[in-house]
């Protein structure tokens, strides 16, 4: 039978549906696999209360009847007890009784064979309470099992036929449900599938709708609409797919770039206009692609297609009309199930851009030679500008150094004029004392006061002359650390408080006292000179543009281990800086008191020192109003220099400060 007939006749009618004879044979199976499971389940329950039926017979035979009867045999009450058998054999599932004593047997009822249930019992007479019973014979008792298997069969056998006839039933609704609910609805969209056409677009699909037996928005009317939707785009996209056919024949025929297919054998199938008028053949008379006269010097462009590969790139240089035509070939190479189809490609003119590109190499060769000139001028000029930087920032470094000497020349004043003031009053002293000795004056009291007098003017003699040379030992040690590079292991605290001492007469102009905060017995190996370059650079920027307007300056030094790096944190109090110049502080001769002493390159100095001398980083943070905060993180073990590695493997020693 043809697919079509099948299908013809299952939409007629829905014993041939095959969806439904699916749905039928799986429902007779999970409902015969569940009513087998539930009538064997049932005869297992059916055959346990059977037997427990008997079984309870049994027992109440021996617990209730058996007195009578014990009673009848021990009075010699034979019709009694014969009349008391024949009445129990009339008990339900009570076949076959039988009384043995030593002499007699009584019996009632056929004696069975086969599957039989049977139990016996002894028969004891109670005459007296309290005394031991008489043993009189034994009751044997006897059920037919095969009538409680009869009954199970027929209970099982009914249980069957009715639930065959209830699923027979329901499956056939369920057939007629399931062909008009889904087979009819189905075969609509079928139906309207194979007539669609979309040159020819029908009306939109509409399933008929039976009220009880569906719903009005079920997944086959989803389907039928889902169906509309994917026509009517099937329907767009022809028509776009006709209309773009109808463009790119059009931009085919006008375009000035070529286009061209060949098949598998070589043979040009498809050229554009613009390429037929050019290489002069026509595409009906299916030319050989290698044959064409303007091809056949086209050398890569032919190597190219034996390979059945795509390309790019193929650049050849033809004779057109009898002009000289520079052309860029490219083309994709068709397969189709590993078997190669062909070439689908193009070609661009690009004479114009050849020139263009001829020109532009011609005027690149003379570019290069006033670009090599020019280098040469600019580099002079930049190594002229790094001599004269250089030479600014030694001479910043040295009048750095010179204001520090000066300011010191200063502070030592004051304790040495106030030394040989002391000198004076001693040997003013000394004068009297040996006069009033010579003169035999001298009285115990006049000592005394003289002698007072020395003491407390040798006390404030050696407490002035201390504090010149502590003055003098900590100019020494940052005078020679800011002019010196060398590398030592020194204490940090120690090394900032003695800068600290050295810069005061600048920072008692304001003035400030710098506080300095951290670990005093942390030591770091680096370069103690360009550590104090560093911060005096830093305090006497502040001292020299932060403090104008505040009443009560401050200045911060802290520093902490990290690691295996020191981090100091430089902060002041002062006027801050505007985020639009946190780049152009470091730059080198920016300056905001130009022509009244700045010379630009303090900080700029700082950046260079603690990047290239130390070997760390530098980060700093401002706000107008808030002061300054510089941060920068050295290595606590300054890295090696090449330089620094030959000495030292010379044998010569470092001294720490």
């Amino acid at each position: 039978m043809s697919r079509n007939k099948r299908f013809e006749d299952s939409d007629i009618s829905p014993l041939y549906s095959r969806i439904g004879r699916r749905i039928i044979i799986i429902m007779v199976l999970v409902s015969s696999v569940v009513t087998l499971t539930a009538t064997f389940l049932q005869l297992s329950w059916d055959y346990n209360r059977e037997y427990n039926a008997v079984e309870k017979r049994h027992s109440e035979i021996e617990t209730i009847h058996m007195p009578l009867l014990a009673s009848s045999l021990w009075n010699f009450d034979l019709a009694m007890l014969q009349q008391r058998l024949d009445g129990l054999i009339n008990l339900p599932r009570v076949n076959y009784l039988e009384i043995s004593t030593l002499h007699e047997k009584f019996a009632s009822g056929k004696k069975l064979d086969n599957h039989v249930i049977s139990h016996e019992y002894p028969i004891y007479y109670y005459s007296i309470e309290g005394t031991d019973p008489e043993f009189l014979g034994t009751l044997y008792v006897e059920s037919d099992a095969q009538e409680i298997y009869n009954y199970l069969i027929n209970q099982f056998l009914t249980t069957l036929i009715i639930n065959g006839i209830k699923t027979a039933i329901v499956c056939y609704l369920i057939l007629l449900v399931v062909h008009r609910n889904i087979n009819k609805r189905l075969f609509g969209v079928a139906q309207y599938l194979r007539k669609y056409n979309p040159r020819h677009p029908s009306e939109p699909l509409a399933l008929p709708y039976h009220p009880y037996i569906m719903a009005k928005e079920d997944e086959l009317v989803w389907l039928a609409d889902e169906t509309n939707r994917i026509t009517s785009r099937l329907t767009t996209l022809y028509q776009n797919i006709r209309y773009e056919q109808a463009r790119f024949t059009d931009f085919a025929n006008v375009s000035s770039d070529w286009l061209w297919e060949v098949d598998n054998e070589g043979v040009l199938v498809y050229a554009s206009v613009e390429m037929q008028s050019g290489i002069g053949v026509n595409t009906l008379n299916r030319p050989k692609f290698a044959e064409i006269p303007t091809f056949r010097q086209a050398d890569k462009l032919l190597e190219k297609l034996k390979y059945q590969k795509s390309f790019n790139f193929c650049q050849e240089q033809l004779t057109i009309n009898g002009d000289t035509r520079y052309l860029l070939f490219q083309a994709i190479a068709n397969y189709e199930k590993g078997h190669f189809l062909g070439y689908r490609g193009t070609a661009i003119d690009i004479t114009v851009l050849k020139q263009a590109l001829i020109d532009l190499e011609n005027l690149n060769n003379s570019l290069e030679r006033k670009v090599a000139e020019r280098t040469k001028d600019l580099k002079a000029s930049m190594d002229e500008l790094k001599d004269t930087q250089a030479q600014l920032i030694e001479s910043e470094k040295l009048a750095a150094l010179g204001g520090l000497v000066a300011g010191v020349a200063h502070e030592v004043n004051t304790p040495l004029g106030i030394s040989v003031t002391a000198t004076s009053v001693i040997n003013d002293i000394k004068n009297e004392l040996n006069s009033a000795f010579e003169q035999q004056t001298l009285t115990s009291t006049q000592f005394s006061e003289l002698m007072q007098r020395m003491n407390d003017s040798t006390t404030m003699l050696e407490g002035n002359l201390n504090r010149a040379a502590k003055l003098i030992r900590d100019f020494k040690q940052t005078a020679v650390d800011q002019v010196s590079e060398s590398r030592s292991e020194f204490t940090i605290y120690q090394v900032i408080q003695a800068l600290i001492a050295s810069v005061h007469p600048e920072t008692r102009k304001v003035p400030v006292e710098p506080k300095i905060y951290g670990d005093r017995t942390l030591v770091m190996n680096s370069l103690p000179g360009v550590l104090t370059q560093v911060i005096s650079n830093l305090i006497l920027n502040s001292v020299n543009h932060a403090f104008a307007d505040q009443p009560e300056p401050a200045i911060e030094i802290l520093f902490k281990e990290d690691g295996d790096n020191i981090v100091f944190e430089y902060t002041d109090n002062g006027s801050g800086v505007e985020s639009s110049l946190h780049q152009k502080i470091f730059e080198p001769f920016f300056t905001s008191k130009r022509g009244k002493g700045g010379s630009g390159l303090g900080l700029n100095l700082v950046f260079n020192l603690v990047h290239q001398k130390l070997k760390g980083t530098l980060h700093f943070n401002s706000e107008p109003g808030s002061g300054v905060r510089f941060t920068f993180t050295i290595p606590k073990e300054l890295p090696m220099t090449v330089s620094e590695t030959d000495d030292t493997s010379d044998g010569s020693q470092q001294q720490p400060v």
